[in-house]
């Protein structure tokens, strides 16, 4: 937060130099948007990651259940035998029940962090066993073929929508090659734009309309099942 905050004033500064008052407060804005895009593109590509990994943790706690080891040794197996993020996950599960931590809790707060819906299957799946008893490793292997089938259909989804997510990077990007190119050949047709009040507000309005557009084609093009 403190080195977005600087970087935001340092943008604010020269867009204070430059552009004027508006330039500064959009220069800013843009850096606390463009951080907040980065931050959450992480996190999602993240989450995916762990989703489609789930397709191999489930079948190796189960194999190593039935192998006669215990839910903990299980939870160890993956996070050494995965990649990250799930290694990565399940051994902060395993650090937090050895220091103290109920198991149920560690994996529910793990569920919380991954934010998949698969996995709060599986969590739920091991507190009805710890609940009330029963294979867990039969449980583990149904909720696995589940979710190989849920991300059969995903994938359809994403080939198909391929498309619309094309286009959308297509219209985000096309104003700033067509003001790049506009400024190269004739810097100063722009500068009647920048160099105006009213051209300085259009130019938020357009940016904050990009914005909005964005954000309206990602919710379309973004299928819940």
């Amino acid at each position: 937060m403190v080195l977005v905050g600087t970087v935001a004033f340092s943008a604010g500064a020269l867009g204070l130099l430059l552009l004027g008052p508006l330039g500064a407060l959009a220069a800013a804005a843009a850096v606390v948007l463009a951080v907040r895009l980065l931050v959450v593109r992480r996190r999602t590509r993240r989450r995916a990651a762990f989703a489609e990994q789930l397709e191999e943790t489930l079948p190796l706690m189960a194999g190593t259940l039935r192998a006669g080891f215990g839910l903990l040794q299980a939870v160890d197996a993956v996070a050494r035998e995965l990649d990250s993020p799930t290694a990565e996950e399940f051994q902060r599960v395993v650090t937090e029940v050895r220091l103290g931590r109920d198991v149920s809790d560690a994996f529910h707060a793990l569920a919380g962090r991954v934010g998949n819906e698969d996995f709060d299957w599986v969590v739920e799946a091991i507190d009805i066993h710890r609940q009330v008893g029963g294979d867990l490793a039969e449980l583990l292997d149904n909720v696995a073929g589940t979710i190989r089938d849920r991300n059969r259909i995903r994938r359809q989804i994403d080939a198909l929508s391929g498309e619309g997510r094309l286009s959308a990077a297509i219209l985000f990007v096309l104003p700033f090659l067509m003001a790049a190119f506009v400024a190269w050949r004739n810097p100063d047709y722009l500068g009647e734009l920048t160099g105006s009040g009213l051209g300085q507000a259009l130019l938020v309005a357009a940016g904050a309309l990009m914005v909005f557009g964005g954000l309206w084609m990602r919710r379309i093009i973004r299928l819940v099942f």
